[in-house]
């Protein structure tokens, strides 16, 4: 793991019982392990903003069933509210109809335009947007033959029927659906899941010391019982704040595969930037207050060591010198500045 500065020191020391070794200075790229589930980064859960009576649009409100982005997922009967559109616009259009002679005689330009409006009216499909008026005589007087007050009240129930059909977000699959056809639907009801399969995030957590060696960007390795190679993913997003019952920080994979799937648990590292000038160590070796145990002129003396990270077995530390001669083997009954004869 990494590239070693310079050779390994074989020299070993003696004295009496106790042996110590020189460690070789290395450039190191540490692995972070994790692991976690599998799930889609675009995620919804399909609930009603309105009631109503589910009905067929499509033949195809079924788990596994693929939608385009704008395709209707499901259709809610509507018939009342249409009417009650159709004849509030009806209703609109009469009103212009009455106040256009007084806007021609007034704001000619308005009134041509106005005119235009009114021959190209329909009663289906969504209202066209008013002429726009010029200057505030115009929008005063539009506004006291209550033009506006209509005009706003027939946006308001386009849009309230436009909820009606509930349609697809993006591109994507139904995972769960929760209603039957021709079921009863209240509003805020869930009726089922639909998720993006191609783009697919892993969330995880991992310490504040293996977090300060992550950066966004870094390369990820996932393994799993289920996949028969490894899939490759990268860090996409880095939390800025630490869970207080782990003392952990949550870090995102981002990942897209065919062979994946959402709900999918995985393991695998994150592979970081290496790291210059650093030892590493057994684990063994390191004891009380984050030290090793040197031995130097004939005694034995605590030296303190800065963790970069532990890996595995072993542990990644700055703090000591490649002519630092650490002990191999502890005692209990070792301590700082103990002679060794």
């Amino acid at each position: 793991m990494g590239n070693h500065k310079s050779e390994p020191i074989e020299a070993n020391k003696k004295s009496s019982s106790i042996e110590c070794h020189n460690v070789p200075v290395q450039n190191i790229a540490p692995k972070i392990s994790f692991s976690g589930r599998i799930s889609s980064a675009k995620k919804i859960n399909i609930l009603s903003e309105v009631n109503g009576i589910s009905e067929i649009y499509n033949d195809k409100f079924e788990v596994g069933e693929n939608f385009k982005k704008g395709e209707v997922l499901i259709s809610i009967k509507n018939d009342d509210i249409e009417l009650d559109l159709k004849s509030i616009k009806s209703q609109f259009l009469a009103l212009l109809i009455q106040v256009l002679p007084d806007i021609k005689m007034d704001f000619p330009k308005l009134g041509s335009e106005l005119e235009k409006y009114i021959n190209e009216f329909q009663l289906n499909g969504q209202i066209a947007n008013l002429p726009k008026t010029t200057n505030s005589k115009q929008r005063n007087f539009l506004s006291s033959k209550q033009v506006f007050s209509n005009y706003y009240t027939i946006k308001s129930l386009e849009n309230k029927l436009n909820k009606f059909k509930i349609r697809a977000p993006f591109d994507g699959v139904l995972t769960q659906t929760l209603i039957d056809i021709g079921s009863n639907i209240i509003v805020g009801q869930p009726l089922g899941q639909f998720i993006d399969p191609n783009n697919y995030e892993i969330s995880t957590s991992v310490s504040i010391k293996e977090a300060i060696l992550i950066k966004e960007g870094d390369p990820v390795f996932i393994a799993s019982d289920d996949l028969n190679i490894p899939i490759k993913g990268v860090v996409s997003r880095i939390g800025d704040h630490i869970n207080e019952l782990t003392q952990s920080i949550d870090i995102f994979i981002s990942v897209g595969h065919m062979d994946i799937k959402d709900g999918m648990y995985v393991s695998g590292h994150i592979s970081c930037d290496t790291i210059n000038h650093v030892f590493q160590l057994e684990r063994g070796k390191i004891v009380t207050n984050n030290s090793v145990y040197l031995l130097k002129d004939n005694h034995l003396k605590l030296k303190p060591v800065n963790i970069i990270l532990f890996q595995d077995d072993s542990v990644i530390v700055k703090g000591i010198e490649q002519d630092h001669c650490i002990v191999k083997q502890y005692k209990q009954y070792f301590y700082d500045g103990m002679p060794i004869n």
